[in-house]
């Protein structure tokens, strides 16, 4: 799996995701992030890197880091 494939499922599944009350999401695609703001006022920051390849498989592994602020602070 390429990571491109990855970012645009990943937003999908936000974007789907009718349960976590959503209310934003921000993607900058140069820098393989997310912001997602939350009705609550959270805002979380969501960070994508392609760690491992399978050769055999051409399946990669994703990594996401978690960044979460309290209040709506917009960068």
């Amino acid at each position: 799996m390429e990571l491109n494939y990855f970012k645009d499922k990943m937003f999908e599944l936000l974007n789907d995701a009718d349960n976590m009350a959503i209310r934003d999401i921000e993607v900058n695609d140069r820098k393989n992030q997310f912001r997602v703001e939350l009705a609550d006022g959270s805002v979380f920051a969501l960070e994508c890197s392609q760690l491992k390849s399978s050769p055999k498989m051409n399946v990669g592994i994703g990594r996401m880091r978690i960044c979460w602020m309290m209040g709506g602070d917009k960068r």
